[in-house]
C-alpha cells in the first residue's frame, strides 16, 4: 500500500543507501502499533473489541476495522471510549489503504483541537501519495517541543523528504531530532544522517558523524556494520569491504530481511572491484541459490545482466545457472474428470504467483538479453523465445511488459518496424492474459450420473466419490462409472407361471429370483435358493445368475461369485449345464475388478478368440479396452474401444465405449490424437445416453487443455444459461465455465467480471453444502485477485479476495469442516497475499491460524509461520 511505500521504498530498484528509510519504517510501525490511547480498559471485556484488537496485532487491517465498527455500536459507550475506537478505526483504515476515509474523518470538526490530529493527518496524507503535503503536516514536529509524537513525527518526516529526493532537507529534519530526542532517537537519527551521505557520494562526512560500533547498543550495530562497509566501499577500500560484508551475512541474528540481502549485494560489488566481475557474479548466482525469495531480485539480476560479456561463450557460467532457473515449464496430463488441480484453473493459465516466480522471471529475462548478445541466429531466437515464455507464464510480472518492449527494440534493430510497433503498443495498452497454471475444481459424481435410471446412477455415483478421494482421479472415477453402466440384469428373467403344480415349484421360486428388477432382493432369493435347493436340476443355472449377480451388486460380493464358478467348474455335470460363453464371461468380469488389469488382458483376449461371434463379445471387448487403458496402453484401448462401437452404434456399451476410447485419445497426446479426442467427446455428448452431459464437460474441459478458450465459452455458456438452478448439473457446468472466462481474463473484457458473478451464483446454489462452499469461495477468492478495484482506485480487489479467503477461516475456526483440502487452500493463499503485501505479521499469524486446526496441513502452516519468523527476522518477544 502507499502508506508503507514513504518509508520501504520500491522493492526493486533497491539502492544500498535506502536503508535509512527501511529503519525509518521500523519507528513507524512501531509507533503505530504501541501508540494509541490508553483508558481501553473499559472496552477489554467487548468481544468485538477483543477480537478488533487480535486482527491488529495480526495485521489484518480489513478485519480489525469491521470489529471496531461493530464495537462502536455498542450502547452507552463512553466519549473516551467511542474516541478510543474511532481512533483505532482511524489507525486500520490508514494501514489498509483507506487513507482518503481516514481523512475525511480527520477533518471533523471533532477532531480539530484534537492533539494528535496533526500526525495522523500526515499519516492518511503519505497513504495517498501525497508525500510533499504529509510532510508539511508534519512542520510543527520541528518547533513545537509539546508535539504529539515529536520524535516519531521527525523521523516520519525525514523518511518522506527521501522519498521526494530531497536528501539535504531530511538531514536538517534529522539534525533537529538529534538536539531535542532522547538517546535512542539521537543514536538512529544520525545512522540515517550517515547514510544520507554516504548515498550522496560522500566519504569524508559520513566518517565524522557514523557512531563507533562500541558506542550503540547491540539493536543499532547491525545498522552501523552495514553502513561502515558502504563506507569502505566508497572509500575505495574493497578487500576490507568484502572483509565486512562478509561479516554481516555470517551474523545474520538482529538484521532486518532488506538490510541482510543489501549485504549480499554490497558483497558482490566489492568482489567486482577487488578480485572482478567474475568473481561478484558467482557470489551473486550462489546467493540466489540459497534464497530463491530475495527481494533485491531485480538488483541482483540487474548486475548479473551488467556482468554477462558482450558476447558471451555457449558455457558462459551466467547463462548456464540461469537456464537452471528457467526449465522448460511442462503441461500435465487432464484427466476425464477434473480434480482439484486439474481444470481450467488447474490445468491452464491463471495469473496466480506460482513459488519463485519472481526468480524464473528475472532469470528468462536475463537470460534472454544474454542469448541475444551471442553473434548467431540460433542464440538470437532462443533469446525471443524467452522472452515469449516470460510474457506467457508471468503475465503479471512487471517483467513481462519489459519483456514485450526488449522484444520491440529487437525488432527494430532487426527492420521489422510493422511488428516492432505492434509489440510496443500492446505494452503501452498492458496488453497481456494469465497463463500460470491454478486449480480447478473437481466434478461431484453423483450430481453428474443423476439422470435416467437412479439405482444405476447413484451406485455409479457412490463408486466414483468413493474412488476420488483416493487420489485415483478421473481414470478411477471413469472406470467406475464404466463398470457401474454395464450393470443390470444379466439375463432376461423368464415369466412366472402360478398355475404350476408343486411339482415345479422349485422351479418357479428360480424364476421369481431371476425375474425380481430389484438386484439386491434378487440376489437374496438367488441365495436362498441354492440354499434350500442344492440338488436342484438348475443349480448350476442358479449358481452362475448368483455369480451374476455377486459380480454386479453394489456393493459386489466377488468372494462369493469366484466360489460359484469354481463349484460349477469343478463338477462336470454343472459347466455343461451352463453356457461356456455366460461363465468365462463373469471370471472375466470378476478379473476385471482387480487393482491389476493383466488377469483381465490375458482372459479378454482368449474370450475373444474363442468367442468372437458370441453375443457375449461385447462386453468381453468392453473388459479389454478398459483394461488396457488401466494399463496405459492407450493406443491398443482406443483401437479396440472404437470398434466396439462402430460395430454396434446403438448398443447400450456405445457411449461407454467412445467415451473411454475419447479419454486415451486426450492421452495420447499428439496433435492429431487431441482432436480426434474432441470428435469422440462429442459424439457422446450429442447423443442421448446418460454420459452425454459428462462428455460435454469433458469435451470443454479439453478444449481449453487446447487453449480454446473461446470454444470453451461458446459452448457451455449457453447451456448454463439454459440451466434451471435446481439442476443437478448447474454447479459443475458454471464451474467450468467460469474457469474457461478466468483464463481468458487478461484478453477478454469483462471474463474476469463474468467468472465472479457465476460464482456468486453458485454459492447461492451451494447453500448447505460446506465443502463446496469453501471450494467455490476458493476460486471467488482467486478471480477477485485479479480483478480492479471498484472505487477507480488502482490496484486489484486483493482486499475482497483477503476476506473471503479469511472468513472461511472463521467460519472453521467455530465448526471444523468435514474436508480440510479447500479449507487450507483459502488460508495459505490468504497467507500468500499477506505475503505479497509485504504484512509478514499477518501472514504469520493466519498461518499460526492454521496450524491452530490441526488439520492435514497443520505442521506445513506451523512450518511456514516460522519460515517467515526467520526469513524476515521477526523475533518472537
Amino acid at each position: 500500500m502507499r502508506f508503507r511505500r514513504i518509508s520501504t521504498g520500491q522493492k526493486r530498484g533497491f539502492r544500498l543507501g535506502s536503508g535509512l528509510p527501511m529503519i525509518a519504517r521500523s519507528i513507524l510501525v512501531s509507533l503505530l502499533s504501541a501508540s494509541l490511547l490508553p483508558g481501553a480498559t473499559a472496552l477489554k471485556d467487548l468481544a468485538a473489541y477483543t477480537q478488533g484488537m487480535e486482527a491488529l496485532d495480526s495485521r489484518l487491517w480489513e478485519i480489525a476495522e469491521s470489529r471496531f465498527e461493530e464495537a462502536l455500536k455498542t450502547p452507552d459507550l463512553t466519549a473516551a471510549d467511542q474516541r478510543i475506537l474511532r481512533l483505532k478505526q482511524l489507525e486500520t483504515w490508514i494501514r489498509g489503504d483507506r487513507s482518503a476515509e481516514a481523512m475525511a474523518r480527520l477533518n471533523e470538526a471533532t477532531w480539530e483541537n484534537d492533539p494528535e490530529t496533526y500526525f495522523w493527518k500526515a499519516q492518511a496524507l503519505a497513504g495517498l501519495g501525497r508525500y510533499r503535503e504529509a510532510a508539511e503536516a508534519l512542520a510543527p514536529a520541528i518547533s513545537n517541543d509539546k508535539a504529539a509524537h515529536r520524535s516519531e513525527a521527525l523521523l516520519t518526516r525525514a523518511s518522506l523528504q527521501l522519498s521526494l529526493n530531497e536528501q539535504d532537507a531530511a538531514f536538517e529534519t534529522l539534525e533537529v531530532l538529534t538536539k531535542v530526542g532522547e538517546a535512542k532517537s539521537v543514536r538512529q537519527a544520525r545512522l540515517r544522517q550517515a547514510a544520507i551521505l554516504i548515498d550522496q557520494g560522500k566519504s569524508k562526512e559520513p566518517r565524522k558523524i557514523l557512531p563507533d560500533a562500541k558506542s550503540l547498543p547491540a539493536e543499532d550495530q547491525p545498522e552501523q556494520a552495514f553502513l561502515h562497509a558502504r563506507l569502505l566501499l566508497a572509500e575505495g577500500k574493497s578487500a576490507e569491504a568484502v572483509s565486512a560484508f562478509s561479516i554481516l551475512l555470517d551474523q545474520p541474528q538482529g538484521q532486518s530481511l532488506l538490510r541482510y540481502h543489501s549485504a549480499i549485494v554490497g558483497l558482490a560489488d566489492a568482489l567486482a572491484a577487488s578480485e572482478g566481475t567474475a568473481a561478484a557474479a558467482d557470489s551473486l548466482l550462489a546467493a540466489v541459490q540459497k534464497h530463491p525469495d530475495s527481494p533485491l531480485l531485480e538488483a541482483i539480476f540487474r548486475r548479473l545482466q551488467q556482468w554477462i560479456p558482450d558476447q558471451p561463450a555457449p558455457n558462459d557460467a551466467i547463462l548456464e545457472r540461469l537456464a537452471q532457473w528457467s526449465p522448460a515449464s511442462q503441461t500435465p496430463p487432464t484427466g476425464l474428470i477434473p480434480t482439484i488441480g486439474s481444470g481450467a484453473t488447474g490445468a491452464w493459465p491463471t495469473a496466480e504467483k506460482k513459488e519463485g516466480s519472481d526468480l524464473n522471471a528475472f532469470a528468462l529475462f536475463t537470460r534472454a538479453i544474454g542469448l541475444h548478445r551471442q553473434p548467431t541466429p540460433t542464440a538470437k531466437a532462443e533469446a525471443v523465445r524467452l522472452l515469449t515464455r516470460l510474457r506467457i507464464e508471468h503475465p503479471d510480472h512487471f517483467l513481462a511488459a519489459k519483456a514485450l518492449m526488449q522484444w520491440g527494440k529487437w525488432l527494430l534493430e532487426e527492420g521489422h518496424a510493422d511488428r516492432a510497433l505492434s509489440a510496443l503498443s500492446a505494452v503501452r495498452q498492458n496488453a497481456g492474459s494469465p497463463l500460470i497454471q491454478g486449480e480447478s475444481a473437481f466434478i461431484e459424481a453423483r450430481a453428474e450420473f443423476d439422470r435416467g435410471n437412479p439405482a444405476a446412477a447413484a451406485a455409479l455415483f457412490e463408486q466414483a466419490a468413493s474412488l476420488l478421494p483416493a487420489g485415483n482421479g478421473d481414470l478411477a472415477a471413469l472406470n467406475s462409472a464404466l463398470i457401474r453402466l454395464q450393470s443390470g440384469p444379466v439375463i432376461a428373467a423368464a415369466p412366472s407361471n402360478p398355475e404350476r403344480d408343486a411339482r415345479i415349484q422349485a422351479d418357479l421360486e428360480l424364476e421369481r429370483a431371476l425375474s425380481d428388477p430389484v438386484a439386491e432382493s434378487s440376489f437374496a432369493a438367488l441365495r436362498k435358493f441354492i440354499s434350500n435347493h442344492p440338488q436342484s436340476k438348475r443349480i448350476a443355472e442358479a449358481r452362475l445368475a448368483a455369480a451374476e449377480a455377486g459380480i454386479a451388486g453394489y456393493p459386489a460380493d466377488l468372494e462369493f461369485a469366484l466360489e460359484q464358478i469354481r463349484t460349477i467348474t469343478s463338477d462336470p455335470g454343472m459347466k455343461a449345464a451352463v453356457p461356456v460363453e455366460r461363465l468365462e464371461l463373469a471370471r472375466l468380469h470378476i478379473a476385471d475388478q482387480s487393482p491389476q488389469p493383466s488377469e483381465a488382458i490375458e482372459l479378454s483376449r482368449q474370450f475373444l478368440a474363442e468367442h468372437g461371434n458370441s453375443p457375449e463379445a461385447a462386453d468381453a471387448s468392453m473388459i479389454l479396452g478398459r483394461s488396457l487403458f488401466r494399463n496405459k496402453d492407450y493406443h491398443d484401448a482406443r483401437l479396440v474401444l472404437e470398434k466396439l462401437a462402430a460395430s454396434a452404434p446403438d448398443d447400450r456399451r456405445a457411449p461407454a465405449a467412445l467415451m473411454l476410447a475419447a479419454q486415451a485419445a486426450a492421452l495420447g497426446a499428439t496433435a492429431q490424437s487431441l482432436e480426434e479426442s474432441l470428435i469422440l467427446f462429442g459424439n457422446v455428448a450429442s447423443g442421448s445416453s446418460g454420459l452425454a452431459p459428462l462428455a460435454r464437460l469433458q469435451r470443454a474441459s479439453l478444449l481449453t487443455k487446447l487453449y480454446r478458450f473461446d470454444a470453451t465459452i461458446s459452448e457451455l455458456q449457453p447451456w448454463f444459461k439454459s440451466m434451471a438452478t435446481n439442476d443437478p448439473l448447474r454447479i459443475p457446468a458454471g464451474r467450468q465455465l467460469a474457469q474457461a472466462l478466468f483464463a481468458q481474463g487478461g484478453t477478454k473484457p469483462g471474463a474476469y467480471k463474468e467468472a465472479l458473478s457465476i460464482y456468486d451464483q453458485l454459492l447461492v446454489s451451494a447453500a448447505g453444502q460446506p465443502s463446496l462452499l469453501d471450494q467455490l469461495r476458493y476460486l471467488r477468492g482467486m478471480t477477485l485477485e485479479l480483478l480492479p478495484r471498484t472505487d477507480g482506485a488502482p490496484g486489484k480487489r486483493t482486499r475482497e479476495a483477503l476476506e473471503t479467503y479469511y472468513a472461511v477461516l472463521q467460519s472453521a475456526a467455530i465448526k471444523p469442516p468435514t474436508d480440510w483440502e479447500d479449507c487450507e487452500l483459502c488460508g495459505f493463499r490468504a497467507v500468500k497475499l499477506l505475503e505479497e503485501a509485504g504484512r509478514w505479521e499477518a501472514a504469520i499469524s493466519t498461518a499460526n491460524k492454521i496450524a491452530s486446526f490441526k488439520g492435514p496441513r497443520a505442521e506445513e502452516a506451523a512450518a511456514r509461520a516460522k519460515q517467515l519468523r526467520l526469513e524476515h527476522m521477526i523475533w518472537e518477544e
